[in-house]
């Protein structure tokens, strides 16, 4: 009788892959698993003579594949789990539009397997060219993209493709996977309006360019949490504030109803030239019932996102906007229940394809 799903060890080999940081890449065909039972203790997991091998119990015992095997082909195996799930973020024909499609298997390419449908409405078969995960090196590239804006610098980067996913890419290749998408996203970003509620939260903070402070002025929505300005200057002067609060104003493309801010003066300042009918709450801190700490916690992690940047040559006011596209589109957000405050969900990845179809030609 045929089995109808995945067996026992299958299925703690998925919860060890699950688990994060049990496996270590030793090389091209040796692994060590984290023992499960035994603190400390690792397996060792290794293909030779077309088989593998695991020196636990289990495997000595039965001379079959242990969850400490399956552990590890789960996880060699991601990528192609990845383009077979694909459908999770478009199932329409691209000839007639309709939801009615279902996957048709794969076609092989250098690049890797791309996963075809068919129509049940017309018939047709197609591959998904949109699709975010068209190929494993695509997947690849928007997986150290995301890594990248979540902080990793390219070496930790490069270290966890070859580590995870047993791919060994230059440093060149990443960043210009990085290079790509990061354009690609920050268009996507301009094309898109968020909506905004009606108080707003502004901060300015130290950062440094070439050894040189200047200040980083941020306006982000209270609501939604949408990251609506980021203006850097050289000085915190009156001009400055306000330079800000109009360019917030054009981006969201309304009037705030309430601008709440700490004890600068500038911005006191500000709203007095800009004549606006807009409440001005100032001087809010921690303590008080009104404050800025959402906006001053956004400002700590871009600064430490900063810092892990050697020498961008975007430049560092063109570094924080490809960060607020992302902050924006694609990081999920606690207060938010996971989503991101343009709600955009998964779809970013769909309209990142459209944008960037070639990641690298290498």
């Amino acid at each position: 009788m045929a089995r109808s799903g995945p067996s026992l060890r299958e299925l703690r080999g998925l919860a060890i892959v699950a688990l994060g940081g049990q496996i270590e890449r030793i090389s091209d065909t040796v692994f060590a698993v984290k023992s499960q039972s035994s603190p400390g203790a690792f397996h060792r997991v290794e293909w030779k003579n077309g088989k593998w091998f695991c020196d636990c119990v289990d495997y000595a015992k039965r001379r079959k594949p242990c969850k400490h095997i399956y552990a590890v082909n789960f996880l060699l195996d991601l990528p192609r789990i990845l383009l077979s799930n694909s459908g999770a973020f478009r199932r329409t024909c691209r000839y007639c539009g309709s939801p009615n499609v279902s996957p048709k298997g794969f076609r092989h390419n250098k690049d890797g397997p791309v996963r075809l449908y068919i129509c049940k409405s017309c018939g047709r078969r197609f591959k998904e060219e949109n699709s975010p995960l068209g190929s494993a090196k695509d997947a690849l590239a928007l997986i150290a993209a995301d890594l990248y804006f979540k902080g990793l610098s390219i070496r930790d980067i490069k270290n966890h493709l070859w580590q995870v996913y047993g791919v060994d890419k230059s440093a060149a290749t990443i960043h210009r996977w990085v290079t790509k998408i990061a354009r690609a996203l920050k268009e996507i970003a301009e094309k898109f309006e968020i909506k905004v509620g009606d108080k707003w939260l502004a901060d300015e903070t130290v950062v440094k360019i070439n050894g040189e402070p200047k200040y980083l002025w941020s306006i982000m929505d209270s609501e939604t949490r949408a990251y609506i300005v980021s203006l850097i200057t050289s000085g915190r002067s009156t001009e400055d504030a306000k330079a800000a609060i109009e360019a917030a104003i054009k981006n969201a493309g309304k009037i705030p109803k309430t601008l709440i801010t700490d004890g600068l003066k500038s911005y006191e300042k500000a709203m007095g030239l800009l004549g606006l009918p807009i409440e001005h709450v100032g001087n809010a801190g921690l303590a008080k019932a009104v404050n800025n700490n959402v906006i001053e916690r956004l400002h700590g992690t871009v600064k430490e996102w900063i810092k892990r940047k050697r020498s961008p040559k975007e430049g560092l006011p063109e570094l924080i906007e490809v960060y607020k596209a992302y902050y924006n589109h694609i990081r999920p957000n606690m207060a938010l229940g996971e989503k991101t405050p343009a709600n955009k969900e998964a779809k970013w990845l769909t309209m990142l394809s459209k944008n960037n179809s070639e990641t690298d030609q290498a």
